[in-house]
C-alpha cells in the first residue's frame, strides 16, 4: 500500500542507544569470521535515508566480517516483485511487507516462522491490530515495523472564526460541517470537508464504530458484513458527510490527491495522513500555521472513532541465507529505542504506543489517541484479491452515494467479497483464517 512519509535528518546518537539489550549480547558476542552479507529489502521512506546510513555502518561494526546490503524498493508491482524475490535461490533476508500482505507470504511458507522469538521482540507490547496482521494461523511471521492512521486535518482559522471547536462525536460533527457551510455560503467552491466518494478506510471505520465489521469467519467460511444494519448506518453517515464535499463521487483520495485539494485553500476539513499537512503547506505556504488536527470523532465523546491502521511489518526470508543476522537486523529497528527515533523523525506511530506518549509531534500524538482503537483488515492471505480492482467497497460507496440503497449496494458487494475470500486457499495446507482485531 503506497505511502508518502516525510522525512528528517535526525542522526544517531549511538548504537547504545539503539540495540536491546537481547541484541547489544547477541552483537558483543559476534565473533569475527567469512565475510558475510545481509541483504535487506526496505520501502522508499520508511526509514530516513541518514539514519539508515548510520545505522548500516555501525551494524557492521558490531558484526564483524558482514556487509549489509540494502535495496530500496517502490510500492507500485512490490507484491509480485516480493513473491518472485522470496522463491528463488537469491531471496533477501529480510524483507519489509504491509500489513495487509504478510499473512498473503506466510500462507505461502516464505516467511520465517519467529514466534519463538515473539516474547524478547516485545510482541505483548505492539499494537494489538499490527500484532495480528502479522500472525497467521497463530504463528507470528511480521514484526511491526511502523503504524499510520488517518486523522481530521482541519483549518484552525475558518473554526476559529466561527467559533467552533474540534467535534466531540459524529452528530456533533456533522453540525460543525453544517455551520462551516452555512460561514462561507457565499464563497464559490468552498468545501466544509472534502470527502472523496470511494474512500473505503474511512468508511472501515464508521463500520467498525456501529459494532460491524467488513466480514467475519464462522469456522468455514467468511461472511460478508457489508449489507447488514451497521454497515447500512455507516453507509448513511459516510453519504451525509459527503454531502457537504464536491469531490468526486466515483474516485478515492489519490485522485486527486486530496493534499492537493487541501492547498487551494478553499477545504475547511478533510480526513488523511498527518504528513499530508505538510504536503499542502509545501505547495501552499500561506497555509503555515493554519493547520490542525484531531482524531476521527466516534459515535460517542468517551471514545475515538475507529481508524483503519496501516503500516508495515519487517520479516525474515524463508530462504533467507543469513538468518540470525536477520533476527538481529529486525530486533534493532523494531526495538524502543530505534521505534522512537523513527516516528520522531517520519511523524508515524511507533509499535508501541506507549512509546508514543514521549514524542513532541502533533501527529503522532493525535494518532495514538485513536490507535487503541484501530484496525486492519481482515486477517487472510486472500484480502490482497479483495482491494484488487474492481474494489467491491470501492463499488459499494459509489453506488450509495449516487442512489442506490445501502442494504442492495452492499448484498451486491457482499457477493463480490465473499467470492474471493472464499476462493482456493492458498497452497499452504490446512488454513484457518483469522478475523481482524475486534
Amino acid at each position: 500500500m503506497p505511502r508518502r512519509l516525510r522525512h528528517a535528518a535526525a542522526l544517531l546518537a549511538g548504537l547504545l542507544l539503539l540495540l536491546t539489550p537481547a541484541t547489544a549480547a547477541n552483537a558483543a558476542a559476534t565473533p569475527a569470521g567469512p565475510a558475510r552479507e545481509l541483504t535487506v529489502w526496505l520501502m522508499w521512506g520508511s526509514v530516513p535515508q541518514p539514519e539508515l546510513e548510520r545505522l548500516t555502518v555501525e551494524f557492521e561494526q558490531t558484526h564483524p566480517g558482514v556487509t549489509v546490503n540494502v535495496r530500496m524498493q517502490g510500492w507500485p508491482g512490490i507484491d509480485e516483485r516480493l513473491e518472485a524475490a522470496l522463491n528463488s535461490d537469491e531471496a533477501p533476508d529480510v524483507v519489509e511487507t504491509g500489513t495487509t500482505t504478510t499473512p498473503y507470504f506466510a500462507a505461502r511458507g516464505l516467511l520465517k516462522d519467529l514466534s519463538d522469538q515473539s516474547g524478547p521482540l516485545g510482541a505483548q507490547e505492539w499494537i494489538p491490530s499490527l500484532r495480528e496482521s502479522g500472525n497467521w494461523q497463530g504463528r507470528q511471521y511480521g514484526v511491526p515495523l511502523y503504524a499510520a492512521s488517518r486523522v481530521v486535518i482541519y483549518r484552525k482559522d475558518l473554526f476559529e472564526e466561527a467559533g467552533l471547536t474540534p467535534p466531540r462525536d459524529q452528530r456533533e460533527w456533522l453540525r460543525t460541517t453544517r455551520a462551516l457551510s452555512r460561514a462561507h455560503r457565499a464563497e464559490p467552491g468552498f468545501q466544509p470537508v472534502y470527502l472523496p466518494g470511494q474512500n473505503w478506510y474511512v468508511l472501515s471505520g464508521f463500520l467498525h464504530d456501529r459494532g460491524g465489521r467488513i466480514a467475519q469467519y464462522d469456522g468455514a467460511r467468511w461472511r460478508g458484513g457489508l449489507s447488514t444494519r451497521p454497515a447500512a448506518e455507516a453507509l448513511e453517515y459516510y453519504r451525509a458527510l459527503q454531502s457537504f464535499s464536491q469531490a468526486p463521487k466515483d474516485q478515492d483520495e489519490a485522485h486527486p490527491f486530496q493534499y492537493e485539494v487541501l492547498a487551494k485553500g478553499q477545504v475547511a476539513q478533510m480526513i488523511g495522513l498527518p504528513w499530508e499537512v505538510a504536503d499542502a503547506e509545501r505547495i501552499n505556504p500561506e497555509l503555515r500555521g493554519k493547520l490542525g488536527m484531531f482524531p476521527v470523532p466516534g459515535t460517542s465523546a468517551d471514545r475515538p472513532g475507529s481508524v483503519f491502521l496501516g503500516g508495515s511489518h519487517l520479516a525474515v526470508a524463508g530462504r533467507a541465507r543469513q538468518p540470525a543476522l536477520a533476527a538481529d537486523w529486525v530486533a534493532l529497528l523494531t526495538g524502543p529505542a530505534f521505534q522512537q527515533r523513527l516516528a520522531t523523525a517520519n511523524g508515524v506511530l511507533p509499535n508501541r504506543l506507549a512509546l508514543a506518549q514521549a514524542i513532541d509531534d502533533p501527529g503522532v500524538r493525535v494518532q495514538a489517541q485513536a490507535a487503541a482503537n484501530g484496525h486492519t483488515t481482515p486477517v487472510d492471505p486472500r484480502w490482497p484479491t479483495v482491494e484488487a480492482a474492481p474494489n467491491p467497497l470501492k463499488t459499494l460507496l459509489t453506488d450509495v452515494l449516487t442512489g442506490r440503497s445501502p442494504r442492495a449496494a452492499g448484498h451486491r458487494a457482499d457477493t463480490v467479497l465473499e467470492e474471493r475470500l472464499n476462493a482456493a486457499a492458498p497452497p499452504a495446507g490446512n488454513t484457518t483464517p483469522q478475523s481482524t482485531h475486534p
